[in-house]
């Protein structure tokens, strides 16, 4: 149940108002327009197919150093995959 309270209730926390301090207030420099920053670099992209499983597998390579940046999909994805197939792929490949 509700009750309608004002505030002339004995023992209400009464409020009032808050006072400025005198502080300048500080201008903001304007704001300007700024070019984006795109960085540009060249990459290799080198592509594998797994010959047992088919799978394609996308590499990014720096091209100075030969160091593989990126694996798409992931050697996790693949392990991933790996466990499923054999769990569920011997049930499924069965010739009826």
């Amino acid at each position: 149940m509700v009750e309608k309270i004002d505030g002339n209730v004995p023992g209400a926390i009464q409020t009032r108002p808050i006072e400025r301090a005198n502080v300048s207030e500080a201008k903001a420099p304007p704001i300007t327009k700024q070019e984006p920053v795109v960085a540009s670099a060249t990459y290799d992209f080198q592509f594998r197919v797994n010959t047992k499983t088919q799978e394609i597998t996308a590499f990014i390579v720096d091209p100075q150093t030969r160091a593989v940046i990126r694996e798409i999909p992931a050697k996790e994805m693949h392990a991933a995959s790996d466990v499923i197939r054999n769990l569920i792929g011997p049930r499924i490949d069965t010739v009826v």
